[in-house]
């Protein structure tokens, strides 16, 4: 009979089994602690629209700080001209998230001019 599992694998069976738990434990407070911000920052962009504008221009320039690296990359010559054709999507996110925010009303109590 040819056997698949080592000699000592019955003693290191407990440790795996710990490691496995330990690890799933890890991950699913790290997943319960990334709800809970993205609950709390939901919210508070519902309170706020200067945290919601904000956050749109925030999205907004990382668009377009990857297309002007992609713009880089290509110009460099380390990227294909062919990178190129995939540009107007990110543009298009970019311009949408800077519309959005330009359009956030923000009442005259929170404006932070006297």
């Amino acid at each position: 009979m040819i056997c698949l599992v080592a000699a000592n694998a019955t003693a290191s069976v407990p440790k795996m089994i710990a490691t496995s738990i330990v690890g799933v434990l890890a991950f699913t407070a790290f997943l319960a602690w990334t709800m809970f911000r993205t609950v709390r920052t939901a919210e508070r962009t519902e309170r706020d629209p200067k945290y919601l504008r904000r956050r749109l221009i925030r999205w907004g320039m990382l668009y377009v700080v990857c297309a002007v690296v992609l713009l880089v990359e290509v110009v460099t010559g380390s990227q294909p001209k062919a990178m190129l054709l995939g540009l107007p999507i990110p543009a298009l996110v970019a311009w949408r998230f800077f519309r959005t925010a330009v359009g956030v009303k923000i009442p005259p109590s929170l404006s932070s001019f006297p």
